[in-house]
């Protein structure tokens, strides 16, 4: 197959014809075909001498090629194909490519030559002329003279249409230093029709397009244009043909030829290559609004809204911000919910550790109620003295005076019983506040002192004399300490009664925790459950519940802190636990 493009090397309309022409033939076409290309450059070079010197060129060139489809690319290559087919390749269909209407007319074609036909016409730039300056009064034509235009030399016939309704200014043939100057002080409400500049007037070569530039760098109004190389180097738009329908439609042709049909049998295609497209930079240069142009015009240029440059990146960053949204609320959800959980985890933890006070209240109930007997006993006692010394005449004021400061002390000392008991035994939320360690063990051996009494057990305190506060309730420390106390009471149920001993010792670690113990002289703890001895329902005793030193661990835990039992080497058993300073806590 060979391409006759009408142009030179540099066209730009050729490179994107060549490229679809290519690509399509390839995609139809099972075997590989052969594809030779010739620019006739008949724009710049169309005399009789440039014709012979073609044909001879051609002759010689492809004399030992056989071609099986000729594509004659542009009007002028068709013509030129017309002339020289019968001496070069006789015989030889022909496909022609970017024909206008007029010069397939008046060339006559043979049945074997088929093709594409398209139009420009003066009418489609006047009408874009319209749509770029609102109240059209006059055109400024600028190219190369209509008749060495092989796709507009039409527009002449065309012109004539116009001139009732539109003063035409004629810029075409003359040099481009003249085009530049005339077409910088144009008057207002023109609009510029550029057709294509191959050789000024002064004989000067240019590629079309670039001759664009040069005449939109100094124009003072917008410019029409028709064909698609021309986008994008000061061109405003208009009616566009493109090149790559064009040669995807002619490839067709081509195929349909190589593969047996016979181009008699293929009628000639009159395609609708042209359609509305604009410079968007231009555009804005002239101050033309989007909404004035035909319906479905492609807007070139413009630059990508964030939506059409970062689509997935925006779909992905949305798709992660809902994902995230999803997973905080989800957070905030399982918060919320952990949170209820805990507080009523809390409130049942207190109602346990209550029951578990109101339990070891009862084990020491008959303690103490032996202890408030003393008390009140000697109340009792002393009211019967008081009343005895008051039927004397007179009465001994002073011995009066002894007897209800011991009525005082005795009520005080029934009153200390029962208000620890009380506060044992109360109820209600956690009251974090400043506790000193040092008075909560005091507090608890003022409560088991009966029961330890009636034990036969010995109390001891070894404690820092400076105080130890720690952050906490001191209910809840009482606890604690009451039931480690407890607990090793029971633990000497069997031991010789000279030798129960209950101990409680404090201790300052470094500066920022506080040590408890309290230790027993009883039997230990077996070492297969000292491991296991703070779970819940775990215990060593046959009347116990398992309670009441998984409620200890439980609020040693939630102050913070940590409790272990070890056996001592001397027998019996340590338990040991361990809270942060509250100073240590602000800090």
């Amino acid at each position: 197959m060979l391409i006759l493009d009408q142009s030179d090397a540099d066209s730009a309309w050729y490179a994107a014809f060549s490229s679809a022409f290519r690509s399509s033939l390839n995609a139809g076409s099972a075997a590989r075909i052969s594809v030779y290309a010739e620019h006739l450059d008949l724009s710049r070079f169309g005399s009789p001498r440039h014709d012979a010197l073609l044909r001879t060129y051609l002759r010689e060139k492809f004399r030992e090629k056989p071609i099986g489809v000729l594509v004659a690319q542009g009007s002028s290559a068709l013509e030129f194909v017309m002339q020289a087919r019968q001496e070069l390749w006789p015989g030889v269909p022909v496909v022609f490519a970017a024909v206008d209407e007029e010069t397939a007319t008046r060339l006559n074609l043979p049945p074997d030559v088929t093709g594409t036909i398209y139009q420009l016409t003066f009418r489609n730039a006047v009408s874009s002329a319209q749509v770029l300056v609102p109240h059209l009064k006059r055109t400024a034509l600028v190219g190369d003279p209509l008749e060495r235009q092989a796709v507009r030399r039409h527009f002449k016939e065309e012109i004539p249409l116009f001139a009732a309704k539109f003063e035409l200014i004629d810029l075409t043939g003359l040099p481009m230093t003249e085009v530049r100057k005339r077409v910088a002080v144009l008057p207002d409400r023109t609009a510029i029709i550029y057709t294509a500049i191959n050789v000024d007037g002064a004989g000067v070569a240019y590629i079309p397009h670039e001759a664009l530039g040069a005449v939109a760098e100094v124009a003072n109004r917008p410019i029409v244009i028709d064909v698609a190389t021309s986008i994008g180097y000061g061109g405003t738009g208009g009616f566009i043909v493109t090149a790559v329908p064009v040669a995807e439609d002619v490839a067709q042709l081509a195929l349909r030829i190589l593969n047996g049909e016979r181009a008699s049998q293929i009628p000639v295609v009159k395609g609708s290559y042209t359609r509305p497209i604009f410079d968007w930079r231009q555009l804005r240069r002239w101050n033309i609004s989007e909404k004035s142009l035909p319906p479905g015009s492609e807007i070139r240029f413009r630059p990508l809204t964030m939506w059409e440059q970062y689509r997935w990146q925006m779909i992905a960053m949305v798709a992660a911000l809902l994902i995230q949204a999803a997973m905080i609320a989800a957070l905030l959800f399982e918060h919320r919910r952990r949170r209820v959980a805990e507080l009523e985890s809390r409130r049942r933890l207190m109602e346990i550790a209550h029951m578990d006070r109101a339990m070891t209240a009862g084990v020491m109930s008959a303690s103490v109620t032996h202890e408030l007997r003393q008390p009140l006993t000697a109340i009792l006692i002393n009211t019967r003295a008081a009343e005895a010394l008051l039927a004397a005449n007179p009465p001994d004021l002073d011995e009066f005076k002894e007897i209800l400061a011991d009525i005082r002390r005795d009520d005080q000392r029934a009153g200390e019983i029962i208000g620890h008991l009380r506060g044992l035994l109360k109820r209600g939320e956690l009251r974090l506040q400043d506790v000193d360690v040092n008075d909560v063990i005091q507090d608890v051996i003022h409560i088991v002192e009966p029961e330890a009494a009636r034990r036969g057990v010995v109390l001891s305190v070894d404690r820092r004399r400076t105080a130890l506060a720690v952050r906490a309730d001191q209910v809840h420390l009482q606890q604690v300490m009451l039931n480690l106390a407890i607990n090793g009471m029971d633990a000497m149920l069997n031991s010789i009664p000279g030798r129960r001993r209950l101990a409680f010792q404090t201790a300052l670690i470094g500066e920022s925790e506080v040590e408890v113990s309290v230790s027993d002289t009883g039997t230990g703890i077996p070492e297969e459950e000292l491991k296991n001895i703070f779970e819940s329902f775990m215990t060593t005793k046959a009347e116990g519940t398992g309670l009441g030193l998984s409620i200890v661990r439980t609020i040693v835990e939630t102050y913070g802190g940590k409790i272990w039992a070890e056996n001592r080497v001397e027998g019996g058993a340590v338990f040991r636990f361990s809270l942060p300073l509250a100073k240590a806590q602000a800090a």
